[in-house]
C-alpha cells in the first residue's frame, strides 16, 4: 500500500512547488510616516491636428490690356499665386470688343470665365442681362472707402455698383507749349482772350476735336447739364444742352477754334508747336512728352463762368461672373484676387511703370504724383471730372448727340432745334432697348 501512495504524494508535492512557483510576488507596502499626498490627476495630452488644407481653386481671368502690360500683369499673377498656392489663375487675353461678346456668350452658357478686366461701359450690357455680380455682395463699405467716389461711379447702372478698378482716368485737359505761353489760363474768358492774341500766322492758340460729344462733356457740364439723368434717361431738351451748343458755337464764330478741326487736326498742331492750347486725354501725354519734352504743360480746362469743365472720367474695373456667388471656395479665391489686384501697392506700381492715375485715394498723394508736374496737372483735371454713365442709353445719348452738334458747328440748325432734334433721338433709341 505504501508503496502505491509515495508516487503520488511526489507528484502532489512537485504541482503544489510549480503552482507557488507562478504565483506573483507580493509587494512589500512600509507604514508612511506622514499622510499621503494625493496626486493630480494629469490631463488628456490632445493629440495634434493637421491642418484643414485649403481647397485648390483655378480661377480664369479675361482681360482686354494692351500688349505693352501683358508681361507686368503675369508678374502680378505670379506674386499672387506664389502668396495663394491654393489659387491658381489662368489668364486669357481678348480684344476690346471680342472680350465683351465672347463673356455674354460663355456666360449664358454658364461658361464663363470667373473675373474679367473690362471698361466701365461693359457695366451697361452685363448687367441688363444679369451675368456679373453686385459689388455689395462680394465686399464690404470699408473696402469701397479707399476708392475715389469719382472713379466708382462709371461702373454703376441702375444705382448698383458692378466693377472695382484697379485705376481712374481716361479725361480730357488742357495741355499747353510752354514756349508759346507760359502759364496755363485761370479761366475760359482768358482763355479765350490769350488764344485770340496768339492766333498768328500758322500759330493756333487754341484746338480741340470740335465735333465729338466726349470733348462736348465737359462744356455740357459746365452748363450745368449731363447727357444722362439720374434714371439713366438722356436729357437733351432742355437749356443746359442749348446754353452749351451755343456757346461752343460762339468759339468757332469768334476764330477761338480753327473752323474746321478733329482729333488728328489738334494733335498734329501740338506735336508740330503750332498750338498753344490744345485739349486731349491721358492717353495721349507720353506721345507729348515725346514731342515737346520739358516744354510741355498740363492743367485742367479753365472753369467757364465760374463752373468745372466737367469731363468724363473711367478707368478699368474688375468684374465678376454671377455664378460664382454659388461657390463659397471660388467667392472667397475671387475676392482675394481682386483685393490684391486693386490694392494700393499694386496701385502704386501701375503708377511708376505706366503712370497709370490711381483709384485708390492714399495712392493720389504720392510723391511721385505730387513731385511730377504733369502727373500732377493731370490729377487736378480728374479731380474736375464725372463718371462716364456706364447705362446702355448712353450708347443712343452719344448716336443722338453727334449730329445735333455737327449741325450746330457747321451752321445748318439752331442750337434749339438741334436740341429737340437730339432729344427725340435718344427717346427713340432707348424705346428699342426695352
Amino acid at each position: 500500500m505504501k508503496a502505491k501512495l509515495l508516487p503520488l504524494i511526489s507528484l502532489l508535492l512537485v504541482v503544489a512547488f510549480v503552482l507557488a512557483a507562478c504565483q506573483p510576488a507580493a509587494t512589500p507596502t512600509a507604514a508612511p510616516t506622514q499622510p499621503a499626498q494625493e496626486q493630480p490627476t494629469q490631463p488628456a495630452q490632445e493629440q495634434p491636428t493637421q491642418p484643414v488644407a485649403a481647397e485648390e481653386v483655378t480661377l480664369s481671368f479675361w482681360e482686354q490690356e494692351g500688349d505693352e502690360v501683358d508681361v507686368f500683369i503675369d508678374q502680378l499673377l505670379a506674386e499672387f499665386m506664389a502668396a495663394n498656392p491654393n489659387i491658381k489663375v489662368e489668364r486669357t487675353h481678348y480684344e476690346n470688343e471680342a472680350l465683351r461678346d465672347q463673356f455674354q456668350t460663355a456666360a449664358l452658357a454658364n461658361a464663363a470665365p470667373e473675373v474679367v478686366r473690362v471698361p466701365n461701359d461693359f457695366a451697361g450690357p452685363f448687367s441688363k442681362l444679369d451675368i456679373v455680380a453686385p459689388v455689395d455682395q462680394l465686399f464690404d463699405q470699408a473696402f469701397l472707402d479707399q476708392f475715389f467716389p469719382g472713379a466708382l461711379e462709371p461702373a454703376m447702372v441702375g444705382g448698383t455698383l458692378w466693377g472695382v478698378p484697379d485705376n481712374y482716368g481716361n479725361h480730357l485737359m488742357l495741355l499747353y507749349n510752354k514756349d508759346l505761353i507760359a502759364e496755363p489760363p485761370a479761366t475760359f474768358e482768358e482763355l479765350i482772350e490769350k488764344a485770340k492774341e496768339l492766333t498768328k500766322g500758322d500759330i493756333q492758340g487754341f484746338a480741340y476735336n470740335l465735333n465729338e460729344p466726349f470733348w462736348g462733356a465737359g462744356f455740357y457740364g459746365a452748363f450745368g447739364g449731363w447727357p444722362l439723368d439720374e434714371n439713366d434717361k438722356p436729357q437733351f431738351n432742355n437749356e443746359a444742352f442749348i446754353n452749351y451748343l451755343k456757346f461752343v458755337k460762339s468759339l468757332k464764330d469768334q476764330g477761338v477754334v480753327p473752323q474746321e478741326c478733329d482729333y488728328n487736326c489738334a494733335d498734329t498742331l501740338f506735336k508740330e508747336g503750332k498750338a498753344a492750347m490744345i485739349i486731349n486725354g491721358d492717353w495721349s501725354l507720353g506721345d507729348y512728352v515725346k514731342a515737346l519734352g520739358d516744354k510741355l504743360g498740363v492743367a485742367p480746362v479753365p472753369p467757364i463762368n465760374g463752373k468745372p469743365y466737367t469731363e468724363m472720367t473711367s478707368g478699368k474695373y474688375f468684374m465678376v461672373f454671377k455664378g460664382v456667388l454659388d461657390d463659397p471656395a471660388k467667392k472667397d479665391a475671387v475676392v482675394k484676387f481682386i483685393t490684391f489686384m486693386t490694392s494700393a501697392d499694386v496701385q502704386k506700381r501701375w503708377l511708376e511703370e505706366f503712370k497709370r492715375l490711381p483709384s485708390n485715394k492714399e495712392v493720389a498723394k504720392d510723391p511721385l504724383i505730387t513731385n511730377d508736374p504733369i502727373l500732377a496737372g493731370s490729377m487736378a483735371a480728374l479731380s474736375n471730372g464725372r463718371g462716364m454713365p456706364a447705362a446702355p442709353e448712353m450708347r443712343c445719348a452719344w448716336d443722338a448727340w453727334r449730329p445735333a452738334l455737327e449741325g450746330v458747328m457747321a451752321g445748318t440748325t439752331t442750337p434749339e432745334d438741334a436740341a429737340a432734334a437730339a432729344q427725340k433721338s435718344a427717346d427713340e433709341c432707348v424705346a428699342t432697348l426695352q
